[in-house]
């Protein structure tokens, strides 16, 4: 229902996540001149380096620069300043910022490169997404150095579908291709509407831009309906939470292996496990392996768990634990992405729990828990997740029913940038999201990624490497 809703919803109009750059030397009698640019594009709701390459004929030991903005006629900017200093530019309506990085002064004659960051809102009005930029120097003894004219606008659907194909690798059948460009025109506009609803950035840039709602949602095999909350063992602790610190991630001491991809199988719920069983013996061994989920696809299905499926952490701690089965390097059973039989080897096993516990759904205590216990398995609906770009998602609740969770993945860490979030590790590789990662608003129960809250417990003596 998530991305359908949004076609019905009254927005203002919003451009394309991305426009198009392009750009021309106007300098015919300047004594500098740019013979490359890039990129060739801006994502909107994020900072774009644009860097001009070219050479000077003399010497800059100062001046000042001009940036003039000009769309639908009518002149928006007009600003001048030091062509040595850094600078920042606001744009009107709150709709970005440039920031001029200064020239390196004094510069010497030869090859140069200027640089300026524009940073575009999310949203920006449509009258604003065809701009010119002229960019113009004039040194300190009066001589013209420079002068570049961009221009920005949206690319249109054809550029974007063909963007996307050469990213992803995506190859269609003749009789496929209408449909699937359809189905990517539909996910432009509703990346378009939740970039301006949300604060995030949805884009076509993500690997599933050319499924339907249905498609996406088939994909995503958590079996919430099998966790029972009331017979799970609780954690007993509660845990302080007065001197929480404002950013934690488990990344940063080591207990978190590069993000991993479960490809097309539906096997998000062994991903999960695995990260909170690798964080938990990274704790208590000070090691981090990467251990096997394809054991657990495989192996485990006793207690329902169905491979690529779907399944539950929770169920699969259970078949460990009863067992007292352990897992493999990843390197000894690697992940092939497809049910098979079990060829588990009970001398290679590496790794063992002893228990497992729910944690409070109270998002302070999941805190203070994620910091105790390492990287924490959860549940989530992951339907805001299919054109996630970047950004701190701050989904709304009608878009992402919390009772509704499809999806296991891990939390890691936790931060601020003007909200809090927290930062989930997906396994959808690192060409989705942020390098594999999503940051989503922390202490509103997104999504319902506090209702599903589970992690492995460890013995000493249950470790064996």
């Amino acid at each position: 229902m998530s991305l359908k809703l949004l076609a019905s919803l009254p927005v203002v109009a919003a451009a394309s996540g991305t426009l198009g750059l392009t750009w021309k030397d106007c300098g015919d009698a300047t004594h500098g001149h740019t013979t490359a640019l890039s990129p060739d594009s801006i994502t909107l709701g994020q900072k774009t380096t644009i860097t001009g390459s070219g050479s000077i004929d003399e010497a800059v030991s100062g001046g000042t620069y001009n940036v003039k903005v000009s769309a639908g006629g009518f002149t928006l900017i007009n600003h001048s300043g030091d062509i040595c200093k850094p600078d920042t530019i606001k744009l009107p309506l709150g709709t970005g910022e440039l920031d001029w990085k200064g020239m390196s002064c004094p510069v010497s004659a030869g090859a140069l490169s200027v640089a300026m960051d524009a940073t575009l809102s999310s949203y920006i009005p449509s009258s604003m997404a065809k701009t010119t930029i002229e960019l113009t120097g004039t040194g300190s003894n009066g001589d013209d150095l420079l002068c570049l004219s961009l221009n920005t606008a949206p690319k249109s659907e054809a550029q974007l579908f063909e963007e996307f194909t050469q990213k992803f690798g995506k190859v269609y059948e003749a009789e496929g291709l209408a449909k699937r460009f359809a189905v990517f025109v539909e996910n432009i506009a509703a990346a378009a509407k939740l970039s301006a609803l949300d604060g995030a950035v949805y884009s076509h840039l993500t690997p599933f831009a050319d499924l339907t709602v249905e498609e996406f949602a088939a994909r995503n095999t958590l079996s919430a309906t099998l966790f029972d909350a009331t017979a799970a063992p609780q954690d007993e602790i509660l845990h302080s939470t007065a001197s929480l610190p404002t950013a934690f991630d488990w990344r940063e001491k080591g207990a978190v292996n590069a993000v991993k991809n479960q490809g097309s199988c539906g096997s998000c719920w062994a991903f999960s496990t695995v990260a909170n069983i690798e964080g938990v013996n990274f704790i208590h061994n000070s090691k981090l392996l990467s251990l096997s989920e394809q054991e657990l696809v495989d192996c485990d299905k006793v207690t329902g768990d169905q491979g690529c499926n779907g399944g539950l952490p929770s169920n699969a701690f259970k078949d460990m634990i009863a067992n007292n089965i352990g897992l493999e390097l990843e390197s000894a059973y690697a992940y092939n992405g497809k049910d098979g039989q079990c060829q588990a080897v009970q001398s290679s096993e590496q790794v063992f729990i002893s228990g497992w516990k729910q944690i409070s759904t109270d998002e302070d205590q999941i805190a203070a828990a994620l910091i105790q216990y390492g990287p924490l398995s959860i549940g989530i609906n992951a339907g805001m997740m299919q054109l996630y770009f970047g950004g701190v998602a701050d989904p709304w609740k009608a878009l992402c029913n919390p009772k509704k969770l499809d999806h296991g993945v891990a939390i890691v860490g936790f931060g601020e940038d003007k909200k809090s979030y927290w930062t989930i590790r997906n396994s959808w590789g690192a060409s989705w999201g942020e390098k594999g990662y999503y940051r989503i608003v922390r202490g509103k129960g997104s999504c319902g990624l506090n209702n599903m809250v589970t992690t492995a417990t460890m013995d000493k003596t249950t470790v064996n490497v």
